[in-house]
């Protein structure tokens, strides 16, 4: 990419993980016009006009597309950000792919693996840079967790545990109706939407990949459209032989934020990362019967994340799409792919068919 600015466009307004342009809901537009080097030419929204007002009023040398295609078509820029509901993720992409488009693109990827399928194989044929947005797998704590295990001093993994319990769908929380909770557009309920961010950090975690899946789902509540779920439970089995465990749920008020854990088991020590938290003084503890660590064997750590206006509101996530712009610029391959947006799709599909089926179900190999 020889550009000295790159031009980055938006492809779908209505996430709200795209922000507002003022400052009471700060997002990817703030994120991405805080970067040097990067210019911000176009917003592209289909259904909700009022999107696209907001863009001319507050952004008036951008251009603004009411369709994917005329914006590909008569628009000059060198990357997407891709924020739209999941069922029409997959053709935008094969479209930004066929045109050369580097592209951004914001969970979930798909209704199914199926469905992701002929996108990531037009991504291969392309030789474009996309970044799917499982951004956990970045985080200074995951990172430090995962330096950790590398060095050998925690033994062969034995076991994972992630737990993660959100605020409820329900009116006046989770709205039932957007499209984030209807199988139409999304394809599934909590472990869809937000389940695949800690299945994707748990590959990491373990460095291998799921073998075998049994779960359970249910709907509690009931609010989120049938057959979606309020509340999952997976058991995994890895490729490396350890088993893992995800809880996840919308389960609680509102007001009370989330309540999230990680519990990493090995032959010679653990982990503990609890609470987690995409921002704010994060604490990890590990303990090991290496003899490396004789002297000090159990130890803790903890990270202070620098707060940062935009998507996530800190400086990590920030850097992480910054990398990925970096990686756009002198064409390279993102430290996370289409593949792994695939194969963590696949494993939610082998959860889903459990859970319909009551059998445990194996994985089988990539595409």
């Amino acid at each position: 990419m020889s550009r000295d600015t790159l031009k980055l466009a938006f492809v779908g307004m209505r996430h709200g993980h795209v922000g507002t342009f003022d400052d009471t809901k700060p997002g990817y537009i703030h994120t991405f016009r805080q970067m040097d080097g990067l210019e911000i030419v176009a917003y592209c929204e289909d259904t909700d006009s009022s999107r696209l007002d907001e863009a001319r009023k507050h952004h008036p040398a951008a251009a603004t597309y009411d369709n994917v295609d005329d914006l590909i078509r008569n628009e000059d820029f060198d990357l997407a950000c891709v924020a739209l509901p999941a069922n029409e993720i997959p053709a935008t992409g094969i479209a930004l792919a066929e045109a050369g488009k580097h592209f951004y693109v914001e969970k979930q990827f798909a209704r199914t693996a199926g469905d992701l399928e002929p996108m990531v194989q037009a991504v291969r044929a392309s030789g474009v840079r996309v970044l799917p947005g499982y951004a956990w797998r970045f985080h200074p704590v995951a990172r430090e967790l995962r330096g950790i295990i590398e060095t050998g001093v925690l033994g062969r993994p034995l076991d994972l545990e992630v737990r993660f319990a959100t605020f409820q769908v329900r009116p006046g929380n989770r709205e039932p109706d957007h499209f984030f909770y209807l199988d139409e557009t999304e394809g599934g309920g909590v472990l869809h939407m937000l389940g695949g961010h800690y299945i994707e950090l748990m590959r990491y975690v373990m460095g291998s990949e799921v073998r075998s899946v049994q779960a359970m789902t249910g709907r509690p509540l009931g609010y989120i459209e049938e057959p979606l779920e309020d509340v999952a439970l997976c058991a995994f089995e890895f490729e490396n032989g350890a088993m893992g465990g995800l809880h996840a749920g919308y389960l609680l008020p509102r007001e009370w934020g989330d309540d999230s854990a990680l519990v990493y088991r090995a032959m010679d020590g653990w982990a503990d990362w609890t609470p987690m938290s995409s921002n704010g003084p994060q604490t990890l503890r590990a303990r090991s019967l290496h003899p490396e660590w004789a002297g000090s064997p159990e130890r803790s750590h903890v990270t202070t994340l620098a707060p940062m206006q935009g998507y996530g509101n800190t400086v990590w996530i920030f850097d992480w799409l910054r990398q990925f712009v970096d990686d756009v610029r002198h064409d390279r391959e993102p430290a996370l792919t289409v593949d792994d947006a695939l194969s963590v799709l696949r494993t939610i599909d082998a959860a889903y068919e459990s859970a319909r089926t009551g059998r445990r179900i194996e994985l089988g190999g990539g595409a």
